[in-house]
């Protein structure tokens, strides 16, 4: 990659530049790729054996992700009992995110991203190791879980920038749908294996051995790394701040993607802290289940995101927008009705339909995010979509978790299911109003609301 690449943004001709969301050439040529969708899209991209490699390392490092959380949420509930406190682990992790994203996105487009991943790997493997150890010995806290929550932030900061940018280096740009659709696939399949595996691990050899199970799945990722070659780094003039400044800009002047990361983060803000952090809450203290409980929902709950995330294999392109819409609406309504829980085994369905409608939704937003950026700005960009993703996570969960324990979930869940839908029709009509203008493709077509 040279470095002309990296000064696209600050060295481009009248031609090249872009204003209220226009494309340049480079995204002209992403346009003009020919869809390819399906089964056999999936195959292709996995007779790639880098992606295939990292992909699979990622898969089982996910897993052991989601055993953690399972067994965090419960630990935490035991030890406080408030959805207040959940709430505040979350917070703790994501601060150092919020404040540092931005630069894990500058040094994801200057440094060697495989190499930063194996850094922020090993950093999360130790950590998954110092709070087994804590259960282990019996001398866990509120404040370890807050410290440790914090250091990870801090890795995750430079960890999600490097990730979101790297998997696409691997992968021809007509196979990047079906690499991202895989990529959606393993994270919400993970939802699945990981609690009911840490249920099973916690039933038979205690809390502590889950932490140390995720700690060992970090092996996995990290041997995939060692076992992909090297890429070239771009080398750029700029200093840092101006580099940022790059991205922000790139991002600012392009209304599409306004859109899209605004539909991300009011998904952060109103539908992730009941669905993520707020789970063990609502299932301990309003459908009154145990662990056992609360891995079904969760299993259900990552069948559905599973779901959502293969209808990316098959979903045109022309329809893209309108199944946010479809995903909107549903998304709203289900969580409406999760506020009135009157059988468990409906409680636990529509926990399924509700990921199926969140994970659609977003796999479709960061396919239109992903193709629409070029890789000298790959990094800044995810990074800025990921502080959309959860930058928004600690304000969003601590006020919604306050709200919970102040008039009940069961009041909270509508609430917030009428302020997403409100304000997500008002985000899609922004989308609407720039799409034949930012796809020629489906400008030429002219099937976007057809």
């Amino acid at each position: 990659m040279s470095s002309a690449n990296t000064r696209v943004g600050s060295e481009q001709g009248p031609e090249q530049r872009t204003q209220s969301g226009r494309l340049d050439r480079r995204e002209l040529v992403a346009a003009a790729v020919p869809e390819k969708t399906g089964v056999p899209g999936l195959i292709r991209v996995l007779r790639n054996r880098e992606f295939a490699l990292f992909w699979s390392g990622q898969a089982i490092s996910q897993t052991g992700t989601w055993m953690q959380q399972f067994a965090q949420g419960w630990v935490v509930t035991t030890l406080a009992g408030s959805a207040f406190a959940l709430a505040s682990v979350n917070f703790a992790a994501s601060i150092p995110m919020l404040a540092l994203m931005p630069f894990g996105g500058v040094i994801a487009d200057r440094m060697e991203r495989r190499r930063i991943l194996l850094v922020t790997q090993w950093v999360m493997a130790l950590l998954a190791v110092a709070l087994g150890a804590l259960i282990h010995v019996g001398r866990l806290q509120l404040w370890h879980v807050w410290v440790i929550a914090l250091l990870l932030g801090v890795a995750t900061a430079y960890d999600m920038p490097a990730y979101q940018s790297f998997y696409p280096q691997l992968v021809e740009p007509e196979d990047l749908p079906q690499a991202i659709a895989l990529n959606q696939a393993s994270f919400h399949g993970s939802r699945i294996v990981g609690p009911a595996l840490a249920a099973w691990i916690v039933a038979r050899w205690g809390m502590a051995a889950a932490f140390l199970a995720n700690a060992a799945s970090f092996l996995a990722v990290i041997g995939s790394l060692l076992a992909i070659k090297p890429r070239e780094v771009a080398s750029g003039r700029l200093n840092t701040r101006q580099f940022m400044a790059e991205g922000v800009r790139y991002v600012r002047e392009r209304q599409n993607l306004m859109a899209l990361f605004g539909l991300t983060a009011i998904t952060t803000i109103l539908i992730f802290p009941n669905v993520t952090v707020l789970m063990p809450f609502y299932a301990n203290h309003v459908l009154h289940v145990g662990p056992s409980g609360l891995g079904v929902i969760m299993a259900v709950s990552g069948a559905g995101a599973l779901a959502g995330a293969m209808s990316l294999v098959v979903l045109p392109r022309s329809i893209r927008v309108r199944w946010i819409i479809v995903a909107l609406g549903l998304v709203s309504l289900t969580l409406f009705i999760l506020g009135w829980p009157r059988h468990l085994s409906l409680c636990i369905a529509l926990a399924g339909v509700l990921s199926f409608g969140v994970a659609s939704s977003l796999g479709v937003a960061s396919v239109m995010v992903q193709e629409s950026v070029p890789d000298a700005f790959r990094g800044r960009v995810m990074s800025l979509y990921g502080l959309a993703f959860t930058g928004l996570m600690p304000f969003a969960a601590l006020a919604v978790a306050r709200l919970a324990d102040a008039i009940g979930m069961r009041r909270e869940l509508p609430i917030a299911a009428i302020a997403y839908c409100v304000s997500g029709v008002l985000l899609v009509q922004m989308l609407r109003r720039t799409s034949l203008t930012n796809d020629p493709a489906e400008s030429a077509r002219n099937v976007w609301w057809a």
